[in-house]
């Protein structure tokens, strides 16, 4: 996806100054570009992302993804690692939210008696 498509899409989704992303508007925004116009890091027949079979954890995962990226024009770049770094901020903050008032909700699920 060209780098300006990319902006105009998340400036669609989200506003000029993002002030429509939550976690979960950022969510589906993710889920629906990768199944709309995937972030592709190979040919543009291939919408595979190659994961390396012997790593042994995300952290192995994460560092192949990165160094593949650095060899990357920045206009295939720049996209794939915005979008990495919204999602992962988005998670956190609902990581955060959910430590902070999750205490509110346990136990909601349990059966009167």
């Amino acid at each position: 996806m060209e780098l300006e498509r990319f902006r105009e899409q998340v400036r669609r989704a989200f506003g000029k100054d993002l002030h429509r992303a939550s976690p979960a508007t950022v969510r589906e925004f993710l889920d629906r570009l990768q199944s709309e116009a995937p972030l592709i890091m190979t040919t543009e027949d291939d919408r595979r992302f190659p994961v390396d079979e012997e790593a042994r954890s995300y952290e192995e995962v994460m560092r192949t993804f990165f160094a593949q990226v650095l060899d990357l024009p920045p206009d295939k770049a720049v996209p794939l690692l915005w979008a990495v770094a919204f999602d992962l901020s988005y998670a956190m903050i609902e990581s955060h939210d959910a430590d902070r008032i999750g205490h509110l909700f346990r136990g909601m699920d349990d059966p009167v008696l």
